[in-house]
């Protein structure tokens, strides 16, 4: 899964309307998840998801569990969450032995069910509210870039519509984006951090890579 992506808002003509960019924190659904539905959550840290990347220029494809855990020896429960890998649009066949199935598509729905905003949910469900209260909507004004760790924010879009006669520049929605290293840019981010403040240690937000401290 890329680091983090960028997001360029190239344009968005006045009569789009819709398109909003949308975010939910997955990291925290994870969670939530484990709260709710340990049963779930064990699965969806061993069982391997096949995603898949084919198109011109791209030829990519890995297996890997939706949640990632820290290594160390405490508990399922206690283990740090270092990274959710999920994108429904670039999943490939699941290869799993055929009696890991069911129980890795019922955790599947419950962890979809916290995160996707758009899912009838019956009320009742105590998953059914997390999407609806956590989900971050925007519609970007030309010239805005959005930033994002892609391996714990989720991004998406709402749907848009176009009045028909409207002038092109008017009804053009264009975003550009691209990828970073996570490695690389949290580098970055720290040496400029050490030389702002030099003389005592700093503690930035946990991206899911490498520790807190800022030595």
């Amino acid at each position: 899964t890329p680091g983090m992506q960028l997001l360029h808002c190239v344009a968005m003509g006045k009569d789009v309307v819709g398109g909003e960019s949308t975010l939910i924190d997955a990291m925290a659904a994870a969670y939530q998840l484990r709260e709710l539905r340990l049963k779930s959550f064990e699965t969806l840290t061993k069982c391997p998801a096949t995603f898949v990347k084919q198109r011109d220029g791209a030829c990519m494809t890995y297996r890997r569990p939706h949640i990632a855990l820290a290594e160390d020896r405490c508990s399922i429960f206690d283990r740090e969450i270092t990274a959710v890998h999920w994108s429904p649009p670039f999943e490939g066949p699941l290869c799993l032995p055929p009696e890991d199935v069911d129980e890795y598509y019922e955790a599947y729905a419950d962890f979809e069910r916290l995160l996707n905003v758009d899912l009838d949910v019956p009320s009742e469900n105590d998953l059914a509210s997390y999407a609806d209260e956590f989900t971050w909507k925007r519609k970007l004004k030309p010239g805005e870039v959005l930033i994002f760790n892609n391996r714990r924010m989720l991004h998406g879009r709402n749907g848009f519509t176009v009045a028909d006669g409207v002038k092109p520049q008017d009804g053009r929605r264009h975003l550009v984006g691209c990828y970073t290293n996570i490695d690389d840019t949290l580098n970055t981010y720290r040496v400029g951090l050490r030389e702002r403040q030099p003389r005592s240690p700093v503690s930035i937000l946990n991206v899911g890579n490498g520790t807190t401290i800022v030595p």
